[in-house]
């Protein structure tokens, strides 16, 4: 089976934890970049992108690796203000993931399974296979990695 996993990092907390999960899959790693310029003074850049999150924008974004080309796809986020980033809103728009085995992991504390369920919404005609949240703090602090384990261990069965 071909895997790819596939986020969006502001950050980078995000993306450790796609690269680890890609790692131990021995699957193929893509990042989803924001073409919009997200940096700035602190205070300002955080109300801007989770009031973007929050209205459910879309932005424009750029990525290698086409998701037609994998069996299981692993889709990660970083959540804004309880929701999903513009642009894996994005992705999960514009990808044909009909037929797809699907699974998402998101880096916060404040995720839900309200979250999940949104993120399945947007892509109705895949497979949902499982889901993953670790705190920002365990990425930090480097205790993600057993979660990251039992996550693809769920995801063999």
């Amino acid at each position: 089976m071909k895997v790819l996993v596939v986020c969006y990092s502001r950050t980078g907390t995000t993306k450790i934890v796609g690269e680890a999960i890609a790692k131990e899959l021995g699957a193929d790693f893509d990042q989803i970049i924001d073409l919009k310029k997200r940096t700035g003074l602190p205070p300002i850049r955080f109300l801007i992108a989770g009031r973007d999150a929050m209205r459910k924008r879309k932005t424009e974004i750029k990525f290698e690796r086409s998701a037609a080309d994998y069996d299981l796809i692993i889709i990660g986020t970083p959540v804004w203000a309880g929701n999903i980033t513009p642009a894996v809103r994005t992705y999960l728009g514009i990808q044909n993931l009909e037929g797809k085995k699907v699974a998402f992991f998101y880096t916060d504390g404040l995720g839900t399974e309200k979250l999940i369920d949104e993120m399945k919404k947007l892509v109705p005609k895949s497979v949902f296979v499982g889901a993953l949240g670790i705190p920002a703090k365990e990425v930090k602090a480097g205790v993600h990695l057993e979660k990251i384990k039992s996550f693809v261990s769920s995801l063999s069965k």
